[in-house]
């Protein structure tokens, strides 16, 4: 073994280098004078360095330029005035409803839980007009013919309840809006009964006007825009002169905003009309500079807020966004102005120029970006809308829709829940129902509602065998299957049809049974993550300060594919 000599300050050293721990927790200056004027000054000994500062970066360069003073902006404003659906069935648009609601609403279906409501309060009016006596008319005109499913326990509940004591409100109100000879079929009824029409009269108006104002529900003849092969809706909105000036292909988020609408290019420009549809706004306001934090103050002597670390600013070969911001907020940062706009909601703006008056008077104008030709190939902006059909001739490039749409609305529990998925086992798509409606008015697990008795399995062993052939099992009956099918005329492209299996009752919710025979679900709207559609109610306050409630849908992504354990053609054990 080798011999290890220490030396005395060797050892002191290593044992100083551990131990020692330098620390400065308070940091004073010590200056040389109580005067601090001369330092504020920044006197500088040298004027000639800072010439040749100016001269390296440039600023030698810069033009006389003048700073604005005023600018004036026209725009043009049209106002969409008819709402198209599928089928062309078009209407006027009512601004005093959100476009949301106009969309999306449905027509109320009749369940037990909405004519018990409705059959509560046409009471509470027949009370509050001592007309009460003549319930039992009511009752035996209007009963509760509802049959709850056998696992719907809280609508049975709910029948059971109210059974013989609240009649059917929701056809007393189709029997009041139905017309029938020189009144409407109530009327009718209480003339061939003999009740005082003087009094019921005003009560079924107050009905109908509270059964309207609690629930938005759609034109009469107004359709729907949602399709069901698509699971979204698809509807237009658009002028006289021009009927889909903007088209919603897609819509399914359950918001609508400026970027769900597509501008429509006409193959022949409309024609002109005697009323003039577009107005121009010409207004003026005094321009003021863009501020974010972090920006650099234009003074020598203003203090930085320090809201902004641009010492850890990524400089990675993918922050190049970063890099870009930057530049911008140290270079650029007292060059941009901004300028306000009015605009009213449910309008089709385009702005036409600006011009600008700086403090030597000079008016410059400014034309709207991206109208020159030699720029297609590099043309971008922020709020654009895309144009179908695109063509150079199409002038509308710049068009900007301000949607009357909400801002917030409150959605209630899903009364129906449909998961789609993909099973690649059994080569087919399955519409799960995870929630369903319930006659009690809200939505109810669907594996719950799924449940059935116990089958007796009347399979009788022959002999001593020890195997049997099964020809294929079930799924439980919330498993709404969709089989691949030849579109007509391909041999190649499939779309999905719903189908029904073998003794199932087949699907409880809305969505589903909606379309009679034969219905289709276009494939490539299941993907491999698969789909859930909602279908809820939605509640929002207007600008008017009126509330509107309605049924609406919204997809969403899936949770993946899935396994129904469906087999066929199986050789199973007898068990003893």
């Amino acid at each position: 073994m080798a011999d290890i000599n220490f030396d005395i300050n060797d050892i002191l050293l290593l044992e100083y280098r551990i131990a020692s721990i330098t620390a400065y927790n308070r940091l004073e200056s010590s200056p040389r004078t109580v005067d601090f004027d001369r330092s504020l000054r920044a006197e500088v000994r040298d004027p000639m360095w800072m010439l040749t500062r100016q001269w390296q970066f440039g600023e030698f360069q810069g033009e006389d330029a003048a700073t604005a003073v005023t600018t004036q902006v026209l725009g043009e404003h049209t106002a969409m005035s008819s709402v198209n659906f599928p089928g062309n069935n078009s209407f006027p648009y009512n601004e005093s409803i959100p476009l949301e609601a106009t969309v999306e609403s449905e027509k109320l279906s009749p369940d037990l839980s909405l004519a018990v409501q409705m059959g509560r309060y046409f009471i509470k009016l027949m009370k509050s007009a001592a007309v009460g006596i003549h319930l039992d008319r009511f009752l035996s005109k209007y009963p509760l013919e509802y049959v709850p499913d056998k696992n719907d326990y809280e609508g049975i509940q709910l029948l059971n309840a109210v059974e013989g004591k609240i009649f059917d409100g929701f056809i007393l109100f189709t029997d009041i809006i139905t017309p029938a000879g020189t009144g409407t079929v109530f009327s009718e009824w209480l003339a061939s009964e003999g009740l005082p029409g003087g009094q019921f009269l005003p009560l079924a108006d107050s009905f109908t006007n509270w059964f309207r104002r609690s629930y938005n529900q759609p034109l009469p003849n107004a359709g729907s825009a949602w399709l069901p092969s698509n699971l979204e809706y698809q509807f237009a909105v658009g002028t006289t002169r021009q009927e889909n000036a903007l088209i919603a292909e897609g819509y399914s988020e359950g918001h609508l905003d400026w970027y769900s609408f597509d501008l429509n290019s006409p193959s022949v420009s409309p024609a002109p009309t005697a009323d003039n549809e577009t107005v121009e706004n010409l207004v003026s306001f005094i321009p003021s500079l863009v501020s974010f934090k972090g920006m650099p103050n234009p003074r020598f002597w203003m203090m930085e807020d320090s809201q902004t670390d641009f010492g850890k600013i990524d400089t990675s070969p993918t922050g190049l966004l970063h890099l870009l911001f930057a530049e911008f907020g140290l270079t650029c940062s007292n060059d941009w102005f901004m300028l306000p706009y009015p605009l009213s909601i449910n309008n089709l703006c385009e702005i036409k120029g600006i011009v600008v008056t700086d403090v030597f008077g000079e008016n410059i104008f400014i034309h709207p970006a991206n109208r020159a030709t030699e720029t297609n190939w590099q043309r971008w902006a922020m709020f654009h809308h895309a144009v179908i059909n695109d063509n150079d001739s199409f002038i509308n490039k710049n068009k900007f829709y301000l949607a009357p749409t909400l801002t917030k609305s409150l959605e209630g529990s899903p009364l129906e829940q449909i998961n789609f998925l993909r099973d690649e086992m059994a080569n087919m798509v399955w519409a799960i129902e995870n929630t369903v409606p319930s006659h009690a008015g809200k939505g109810v697990n669907g594996n719950e509602m799924a449940l059935r008795e116990e089958r007796l399995d009347d399979f009788t062993p022959v002999g001593t065998a020890p195997i049997r052939y099964v020809l294929g099992t079930t799924v439980p009956e919330n498993w709404i299957p969709f089989i691949p099918m030849h579109m007509e005329g391909s041999d190649t492209e499939i779309r999905l049809q719903r189908a029904t299996m073998p003794g199932a009752k087949g699907a409880l919710g809305v969505m589903l049974k909606e379309k009679t025979a034969p219905y289709y679900v276009n494939e490539e709207e299941i993907p491999r993550s698969g789909v859930i559609v909602k279908r809820s109610f939605q509640r929002t306050r207007w600008l008017n300060g009126k509330t509107y409630l309605w049924i609406g849908r919204r997809k969403e992504a899936g949770k993946g594919e899935g396994w129904s354990n469906l087999e066929f053609d199986q050789i199973v054990d007898i068990l003893e």
